[in-house]
């Protein structure tokens, strides 16, 4: 049997060459990229405001008790936002409309200490407390048959129990029903909209202060649905302080949009906007589409609550995973969970980027000139074209520069749904840089990754 050749050996320097340029292969000078399918542009020298990690919430997602995850897996992705009502506890017969209102709101309470720790607010479901959850049996809706007087008593339930608590600051946001749109209300508009006069005139009686938040439709805010609920708060004087609908899908960006026109129209002010669930089941939840809603999101100014899918005798529950970020039950970060860590790590000023084509890739880019830094994270639609998506950074400044070089590190989130230790590192080099640009080419083979790219001098 004849031997086998001994390997050849290569010279050392090709294979520094090789290493080199496997380093290379997603980072060019400022240029067209071959075979691009989509592009977007970051333009350094446009930019202002500071971070507020507006994205960073979610409707449920922790355990009843309010103890897990752990509080360091909310407070690295800097949480924002908490919004729960007890929703599915004692089904099929739960909430205040069955006689089971006390752990309920024992739930809430836990919830409040956990966004408490964390300085975030709380948004407080109250047709969760209720019993409306879509899973319970709800014998009664507010205001059945012309009678408010169960509705009364469950309010002053409510503002005790509130008081008792201490939840009478601003940190508390009172969410008088959710998705009334759809099966959450089982009677009709018109009956949920003189709930919404009642509940907002007797939260304002008792506590003056108090933020509300509605209407939390699952729907947008060009809906007929939504314009009559406009309509009837500004005649009847009890428009909420912070307007609120779901992206179940969605375009937060646009919709905020057609929300600021519609309350500019009915010459109405509110002093914010919250989609406070978005990200449909399934793919939305996904490491790409939700960096793209937290670009969005950014983009039109919103702040936003990822949503929850779990379900009664299912794993995920409704108690558990922040969202869809960490693992059922171990709770461990998935990729997702690491998109929204690095949007935690954002820091100085938010800078100007155009997406792609129809707005398919989009990021959120924030440049730190005291460190010099720069943090994208860039996302996609489920039904975005895969392939090379070039990212040009146009503009770069001197202090993000040495030498006319800057260190361009990508990282990839992996679309899976199991426990991700780090984010895959893609390249990590220092590219030289011509006409103060460069582009960072990304091979997006699958749409539901998400990327980071990061910028130090």
């Amino acid at each position: 049997m004849p031997k086998k050749a001994a390997p050849r050996r290569r010279p050392l320097l090709f294979v520094v060459l090789v290493l080199i340029a496997g380093l290379f292969a997603v980072i060019r000078p400022a240029g067209p990229a071959a075979a691009a399918v989509d592009g977007m542009t970051v333009d350094m020298s446009t930019y202002g405001g500071t971070p507020t990690y507006r994205a960073s919430g979610f409707i449920y997602g922790l355990s009843q008790n309010g103890t897990t995850p752990a509080q360091s897996l909310q407070s690295q992705i800097k949480v924002t936002e908490l919004r729960a009502g007890g929703s599915q506890i004692g089904c099929p017969n739960g909430g205040y409309v069955n006689g089971a209102y006390t752990a309920r709101w024992t739930t809430e309470k836990a919830y409040y200490a956990r966004a408490k720790a964390l300085g975030a607010h709380f948004e407080m479901i109250l047709a969760g407390l209720w019993g409306a959850d879509g899973v319970c049996t709800v014998p009664r809706w507010p205001g059945n048959g012309g009678s408010w007087t169960e509705y009364n008593a469950f309010f002053d339930q409510v503002v005790a129990d509130v008081k008792a608590a201490g939840m009478t600051g601003s940190d508390v946001r009172w969410d008088l029903w959710n998705e009334p749109n759809i099966f959450f209300w089982g009677a009709t508009q018109a009956q949920y909209l003189e709930m919404v006069k009642r509940g907002t005139q007797r939260i304002r009686a008792a506590l003056p202060n108090a933020v509300i938040e509605g209407p939390s439709c699952a729907c947008n805010p060009t809906d007929a649905w939504f314009t009559t609920y406009l309509d009837y708060v500004k005649a009847n004087n009890v428009v909420p302080n912070i307007l609120s609908w779901h992206a179940l899908p969605g375009d937060p960006a646009v919709d905020a949009a057609n929300a600021r026109t519609a309350l500019s129209t009915r010459g109405l002010t509110v002093s914010g906007l919250d989609v406070n669930e978005y990200g449909a089941y399934g793919a939305e939840q996904q490491p790409g589409p939700s960096a793209w809603y937290i670009a969005r999101l950014e983009r039109g100014n919103v702040d936003g609550a990822r949503a929850n899918w779990g379900m009664v005798g299912q794993t995920p529950s409704l108690y558990d995973t922040m969202g869809w970020l960490v693992t059922a039950g171990a709770n461990q970060p998935m990729g997702q969970w690491w998109v929204y860590r690095r949007y935690a790590e954002q820091t100085g000023q938010r800078t100007r980027i155009t997406p792609g084509a129809s707005d398919a890739h989009d990021g959120t880019v924030f440049q730190n000139s005291s460190t010099h830094t720069t943090i994208g994270v860039y996302g996609a639609t489920p039904s975005a074209a895969t392939g090379s998506v070039g990212v040009t950074y146009a503009n770069i400044p001197s202090w993000q520069q040495t030498n006319s070089t800057v260190h361009v590190k990508v990282e990839r989130m992996p679309s899976t749904n199991a426990a991700v230790s780090a984010p895959t590192v893609v390249s990590d080099a220092r590219v030289s840089v011509t006409g103060n640009a460069v582009t960072v080419n990304l091979d997006w083979t699958n749409n539901l990754d998400a990327y980071v790219v990061t910028l130090t001098a």
